[in-house]
């Protein structure tokens, strides 16, 4: 059984590092500055989001991502500045990333506008070979040694369009491709090395207001990455009063169907739960998975209580 646990952490790794970094949530519509720096700002908010999603529960050491990040425009309103930290896990790779994000609106009419936006920063990658059971096959190429540490350079662009009642996005993320973890083979000698490949996303959402209660805004979040499917995310939410929210998503890339409910509790404070159902190869191994959040905004000008501002899909 330990050496079945160890070898499942090796191959949930080794997926990981071909797929892991910006792993899609669920409950993405208001929290999109974690895949496009264009969405600073977009909704003339001072806003602060944090949140926690746990994959596949019942499997140990099984991936997590913690998000934290916060944007508000300033100077006219027409640029906006961006904060963002995140740490994603895998079996022992840890993965750290802290962004600086600015964002400039251009309007193309009165309630329309396009955001371009770009985030640099720090990627700091640490794996710890200790936590895994060493298994030698004549078949393995290499295995690492130790704790190894990397730090580079990262750099997204996006850009997202807002427009009375829906929005899209485009956006690349790792554009230099960072590389870490450079093992060794017993065999050769030669040295290999993991590398993120850069990462197209597109999104996009529409509010249809079905009375002056009640919106249904159906939502789709779409990556990209060389050498690997594509991935999308789909969701339909229903909202009553711009308060409370209930909706469904799928993942392809996860293989998950998630049920998710949030409600702003107080005035500009709101929080949410997801539980993923998962299926696939893993899932009689495991409980499903879950995920939380916590936003607090801000109104920055008093456009934010405009009845026509629903479209901003908060």
């Amino acid at each position: 059984m330990k050496k079945f646990s160890a070898l499942l952490i090796t191959l949930i790794v080794a997926t990981a590092l071909k797929a892991q970094t910006a792993t899609p949530m669920a409950q993405y519509a208001g929290n999109q500055l974690i895949y496009n720096p264009g969405f600073a700002g977009a909704h003339d908010l001072f806003s602060a989001n944090i949140s926690y999603r746990t994959l596949w529960v019942g499997i140990p050491n099984s991936p997590t991502l913690i998000s934290f990040n916060m944007h508000a425009p300033f100077v006219g309103l027409r640029n906006s500045l961006g904060f963002i930290y995140q740490r994603e896990t895998v079996g022992p790779q840890f993965i750290n990333i802290v962004n600086m994000t600015y964002a400039h609106k251009i309007p193309l009419g009165e309630s329309s506008f396009l955001s371009l936006g770009v985030q640099g920063g720090l990627l700091n990658a640490v794996t710890d070979w200790d936590m895994v059971d060493e298994i030698r096959h004549e078949w393995d190429i290499a295995l690492g040694q130790g704790r190894m540490v990397t730090n580079r350079f990262d750099m997204n662009l996006g850009a997202y369009f807002q427009a009375p009642n829906f929005y899209l996005g485009l956006a690349v993320r790792h554009l230099t491709a960072p590389s870490f973890d450079e093992v060794r083979s017993f065999e050769t000698n030669e040295v290999f090395a993991s590398q993120i490949r850069r990462q197209f996303f597109f999104m996009g959402g529409y509010n249809f207001m079905l009375n002056l209660d009640w919106d249904l805004r159906p939502r789709v979040l779409m990556r990209y990455k060389h050498g690997m499917p594509l991935t999308v995310s789909a969701g339909l939410d229903v909202v009553y009063a711009n308060r409370f929210t209930f909706g469904t998503n799928f993942m392809t890339g996860q293989n998950a169907v998630s049920l998710m409910a949030a409600a702003e509790v107080i005035e500009g404070l709101r929080i949410g739960y997801a539980f993923c159902i998962n299926f696939g190869s893993l899932q009689s191994f495991q409980r499903g998975s879950h995920e939380i959040f916590i936003s607090f905004f801000l109104p920055v000008w008093n456009r934010v209580n405009d009845p026509q501002i629903r479209q901003h899909f908060r």
